[in-house]
């Protein structure tokens, strides 16, 4: 367009008037007085299919086209096309987003010196009636910069008119260019949707990647709870026991296939009692509750979680039994306590999660699983904020790997167990209260009559802890390797 007389202004728009004040406002050649612009009809006509193309911009998917088919049917240019500004410093930085009317008129080195001149000089162009190229009978051009909030060129809408057409116009008037201008203004707003539908979307991903819908909702509606804050909250750690050396025995990608099915099931057990998983770590799993959501009932949320999991393992075991040599077997310790939970990830990779010394103490509990040979294991505080949906048995005071105070550590059982669980528990709290204050030969007889008609306790554990300590006093050395303690705390080793 260099070579051509051109109009510029700045992108301002007149204030609303009436159609009187609109036919005083319209262009008059200086010998008359009749306007030589539009109409206030066609003004009006005008405003009201841009307030339609403004609503049209919050939902509609063919926003763009609209806006390319209003230059030419309602500004009445017979070929527009809207362009977004790609972000790359390549040469082809404008993407088409919509195109209508007749092609034919737009020349392309004159289009690409329009849109160009907007990365320099982001204002409304065009070609006025008076130029030398309406006098050439040749086509005119508008050009108006789509602008983001910040000033910056995101885009742009292009129109052109050629007076060899039906309507025989020449060159484009002030104020079709104004009305050129108030389209880039909605284009403006289209963009701004689509990037923030994308951005949504995008963050959609990954949410779901790591929280339920419900969830995924729920953070979307408040992104701030992804900052970190103090919450107390219950975490369940879960192991699969023995995995390691079954893996071995294992094709590569059988190994992987019944991982993968193992997750999954543990997966859908924290998922149906609405908590998170917060990250897989080789064969286990850390699931959390009463964040970011709040749950009252945390502690029997995981818990629940827990005893589903011993129940729906079993059948991924029988599926995998011919190449198990034994069954599948988990590893479950739960806690509850303060924490600094939020996203210790990053913009592009959320990983949302629990940070302190209670998330060393809930995965100290979970190794203490397999010493204690118990696959559910809580702690006190978990103990203590359970309603009467649960059942808890004391298993032993005991010492766990990196902490200096010892801990009450409890199994837990349905409610509807309790019937069964009463009918051992007299002799189960007699034999350890008997190991805590050195009745061991006692302890040892009380333990190991439990084994086997209630092999869910650690009775097999204490019975042994309770005969090495036993041979240790009467100066036998025992044929049990295990580490212990000379008194009523057990020394856990496992982490």
């Amino acid at each position: 367009m260099a070579d051509v007389p051109t109009d510029h202004f700045h992108a301002s728009f007149l204030p609303l008037a009436n159609a009187a004040e609109l036919d005083a406002a319209a262009p008059r050649t200086p010998d008359s007085l009749t306007p030589t612009g539009p109409s206030s009809d066609t003004i009006s006509k005008w405003l009201a299919a841009t307030a339609k193309l403004h609503r049209a911009s919050a939902d509609s998917p063919e926003f763009f086209a609209d806006a390319a088919r209003f230059a030419v049917e309602t500004i009445g240019l017979e070929a527009a096309q809207v362009f977004s500004l790609r972000e790359s410093d390549s040469t082809d930085r404008w993407q088409l987003l919509a195109s209508h009317g007749r092609e034919e008129f737009i020349t392309h080195s004159q289009l690409q010196d329009s849109l160009n001149s907007l990365l320099t000089n982001p204002i409304t162009s065009f070609q006025p009636s008076n130029s030398q190229t309406s006098q050439a009978q040749s086509t005119a051009a508008v050009v108006a910069p789509v602008l983001s909030s910040a000033g910056n060129v995101i885009g742009a809408v292009y129109g052109a008119r050629n007076p060899r057409s039906e309507n025989r116009r020449r060159g484009i008037r002030p104020l079709e260019a104004r009305m050129m201008q108030l389209l880039a203004e909605s284009v403006g707003v289209g963009i701004a949707r689509l990037a923030h539908e994308t951005a949504a979307a995008r963050t959609r991903v990954l949410l779901e990647q790591a929280f339920s819908p419900t969830v995924a909702d729920y953070i979307q509606q408040h992104p701030e709870c992804l900052a970190g804050q103090l919450r107390e909250v219950t975490m369940l750690f879960a192991d699969l026991r023995g995995f390691t050396t079954l893996a071995e025995t294992l094709p590569p990608a059988d190994c992987y296939r019944l991982l993968a099915e193992v997750m999954e099931v543990l997966t859908q057990c924290v998922l149906r009692n609405q908590g998170i998983v917060v990250d897989y770590f080789g064969d286990g799993l850390l699931a959390l509750w009463n964040a970011p959501l709040q749950r009252a009932d945390h502690a029997d949320r995981a818990c629940s979680a827990a005893l589903e999991m011993l129940d729906t393992l079993p059948t991924v075991s029988q599926d995998w039994q011919h190449l198990n040599r034994g069954p599948l077997q988990l590893g479950i310790g739960i806690h509850t306590g303060p924490v600094l939970v939020g996203n210790s990830g990053t913009k592009s990779r959320l990983k949302y999660g629990p940070r302190g010394n209670n998330v060393h103490l809930a995965s100290r509990v979970q190794g203490a699983t397999k010493q204690l040979e118990t696959p559910v294991v809580i702690t006190a505080a978990t103990r203590q904020r359970l309603s009467r949906e649960f059942f808890t048995l004391r298993i032993c005071t005991a010492r766990l790997p990196g902490l200096e105070q010892p801990v009450d550590l409890f199994s837990v059982y349905p409610a509807s167990s309790a019937a069964e669980v009463m009918r051992r528990l007299d002799q189960y709290a007699q034999a350890l209260a008997c190991f805590e204050q050195g009745d061991l030969a006692r302890a040892e007889s009380l333990f190991t009559d439990l084994v086997t008609p209630y092999p869910l306790t650690p009775a097999r554990f204490l019975a042994q802890q309770a005969a090495t300590l036993r041979h240790t006093e009467l100066g036998r050395r025992s044929g049990d390797n295990t580490e212990h303690s000379l008194g009523p705390i057990i020394e856990i080793r496992e982490k």
